[in-house]
Formats: structure tokens, C-alpha cells, sequence
């Protein structure tokens, strides 16, 4: 391959004039030689003679490939320059599916973003521009903007700590960023179960797609049944594959139902489950602390444990502990103890907060 040599002090404007005229070979590293810099040349650079290299020499040199840390390298020299200050600083993958939020003034080259982005990711299948969360379902506004075979499903699978995981980001809500939390979660059910000589019922009242039950349904040990809930009746497929797939990862059988419904509705529509879960999973951030009243028929009276995560105001931890206390004692149910902390910020006068509670009937005290 063709290099440019040039002195090292001249090696970054060298680099720039090239990548601005497209004469740069993207992909390839910049060699030492003798203290200068040997700057890597497409085919079609102007020949060695040419005046445009100001006397500095072309010279033929074996090419040494280099790892492209970001995606833009693969963008041409031109719309690097035009859109240097505007690029997404940020996107998630899901499985093959690429999610990124493309700024309005660069739309009419969202082809040519998702294009480098499918050659800097060779895992990724399809890049699609995320819009936001939307409707009551909190589901992603996803469109399809390039694909590497042409397929426009955003059907994938994730792995979450060895667990596998099918999702549909357009049709139902999943975070991978919230792994962390569930593994958190898990732990803090492990610790639970210890008072038991047993293992635990729970109900998993807004379960999405199942992420949790890959933690607490594939082990046999910690889990006797489980009932997942979600009212998104576009998640009922995939939760119901998710829930066969734990199923098989299990050592022993164990039972697991699910229903479609508005988590306030639980204790009336299946009411089979009502006194009997040890654990209760809320994970409904914007309203789950004003639907306790209505999933408390559904805790076992003796002792149970609520996992959930909350939105609030800022504000000390002992607010929002205060909080649950009114609505469980409204429901006839008293705190033994809880943990809650913050887990992150979620607007400039808010944050998330994650809170475990341990709670009894004020009946059975």
C-alpha cells in the first residue's frame, strides 16, 4: 500500500488534509519510520509525483491494519467535517438491534450514520432511529433506517449475566441498562430466602418481558412458583417463550403462570394468589407506590418482601420510606424494615429510587 511519509511534527495535518480530500485509508495505522510518520493512502490519492504532496515522498510499505475505535471513522471525509459537532454521543445495542437518537438537523444522512455504524459493529443487524418512549405502555418509537440484510424485525435476543433473553424493543419495554438492578434484586431475594426452609412464591405484577425471572425462575432452589403480570398484551408472547426458556434451564420443575391484566385488577382476577406471595415485584417507577394498596391482598400475611422502584421528588430516603409506610398501613400491613436508595437522577428535581421492604399483616403480629 501507499504511504505518505511526512515529519512527525506534521502528522495530524497531514492526516486532515488527506481524510478532508478522501485520500486517507480508513482502517489502516499511521507507521513510523526514522522518526517521520508514514500516513496510509487509498488507491485513487494523487500519484507520488503530484504537487499536492508539497514534495514529501509516496512510498509503498506493507499496510498495518488498525482497530477503528469509533463509528464516524467510517463516515466520509466530507460529512465528518460538515457534522463534527452534531454526531450522536450515544446509543444502545440490544442483541443485533442498534437503537440511537439521531439529532433533527442530520436526518437526511441517517442512511450514511447507520451505514458506519453496521461496519463498526459487525454483530449489529439493524440501526434504528429511537424516538422515545411513548404511549401507556412506555414503548419504544423505533424506525428502521438501515439493515444489514434487509430484514426490519427488532425481534432479538440479549444475554443478561449468562441468561438469554428474547426482546422486542418496539413492542415491549426492556432496558439493559437496568441488568445491574435485577442482579441487585436477585441478591436481595437470595438474602430473603434464607429465613424460609423452602423455596418462595412470586409475583412479578409488571414483568415486561420477563428479565427478572431470568434471575429468579431458572433457580430451582430459590423458587417454587412464579406468576408474571404485564397489561401490554403485545409482551404476553414473548413473556410466555421467555418463561418456557427458564423453564428448561431449571434443575427440577417448577410452576409458572401468567396473566394480561392492569396490576390493580390482580387481586380480584386472579384471586387464587391472593395471601400467598412471599415476594412482589413492582417495577412500575412512575405509579407503583399509589398501586400498592390494591397488590397487598396478594402478599403472604406472615412476612413478605416488596422490591419495587419509584420516581420522586428529591428528597431524603426517610420521605420516601414514609411514603410506602402510609400506603401499607392503609392496606394493614406494617413495616418490619426497609431499604431504599437512590439509584440514579431522572430529571433535574427528581430521581429513581430503589426500595425493599419487609412487611407483615397487623393482624398477625
Amino acid at each position: 500500500m501507499r504511504h505518505l511519509r511526512v515529519p512527525s511534527a506534521q502528522t495530524a495535518h497531514w492526516i486532515q488534509r488527506c481524510k478532508e480530500h478522501g485520500w486517507y485509508a480508513i482502517g489502516f495505522g499511521v507507521q513510523s519510520l526514522d522518526g517521520d510518520r508514514l500516513i496510509p493512502l487509498v488507491n485513487s490519492a494523487p500519484s507520488r509525483n503530484d504537487a499536492v504532496w508539497q514534495g514529501f515522498p509516496v512510498l509503498e510499505r506493507e499496510a498495518t491494519e488498525k482497530r477503528i475505535q469509533h463509528w464516524t471513522a467510517h463516515l466520509e471525509p466530507s460529512l465528518q467535517q460538515e457534522y463534527a459537532e452534531e454526531f450522536p454521543q450515544s446509543f444502545e445495542i440490544l442483541g443485533d438491534v442498534l437503537l440511537v437518537k439521531i439529532p433533527e438537523a442530520m436526518q437526511t444522512v441517517a442512511t450514511e450514520i447507520a451505514e458506519a455504524m453496521l461496519k463498526r459493529y459487525p454483530n449489529v443487524r439493524i440501526v434504528c432511529h429511537d424516538e422515545g418512549v411513548t404511549g401507556e405502555f412506555r414503548v419504544r418509537n423505533l424506525n428502521p433506517i438501515h439493515s444489514r440484510d434487509s430484514s426490519l424485525s427488532t425481534q432479538t435476543y440479549v444475554k443478561e449475566h449468562g441468561h438469554r433473553i428474547e426482546v422486542d424493543p418496539s413492542i415491549a419495554y426492556y432496558s439493559a441498562r437496568l441488568s445491574e438492578q435485577r442482579k441487585k434484586t436477585f441478591e436481595s431475594i437470595q438474602t430473603f430466602a434464607s429465613e424460609f426452609n423452602r423455596p418462595l412464591r412470586i409475583v412479578d405484577a409488571y414483568a415486561g418481558v420477563g428479565p427478572a425471572m431470568a434471575y429468579l425462575y431458572t433457580d430451582a432452589k430459590l423458587t417454587e412458583s412464579v406468576h408474571v403480570n404485564d397489561m401490554n398484551p403485545e409482551t404476553t408472547p414473548l413473556l410466555e417463550r421467555n418463561m418456557e426458556r427458564f423453564e428448561n434451564k431449571r434443575k427440577s420443575p417448577g410452576m409458572f403462570s401468567i396473566s394480561c391484566l392492569d396490576a390493580r385488577n390482580l387481586a380480584t382476577e386472579c384471586s387464587e394468589l391472593n395471601g400467598t406471595s412471599d415476594v412482589l415485584l413492582v417495577n412500575l417507577p412512575h405509579d407503583g407506590i399509589t398501586h400498592l394498596r390494591d397488590l397487598t391482598p396478594l402478599l403472604n400475611p406472615n412476612r413478605a418482601l416488596i422490591c419495587g422502584w419509584t420516581i420522586q421528588e428529591k428528597e431524603a430516603s426517610s420521605a420516601v420510606g414514609s411514603k410506602l409506610a402510609r400506603q401499607f398501613e392503609a392496606a394493614g400491613y406494617a413495616v418490619q424494615s426497609n431499604t431504599i436508595e437512590s439509584v440514579k437522577g431522572f430529571s433535574p428535581s427528581k430521581s429513581m429510587y430503589r426500595y425493599e421492604c419487609v412487611i407483615e399483616s397487623q393482624t398477625h403480629r
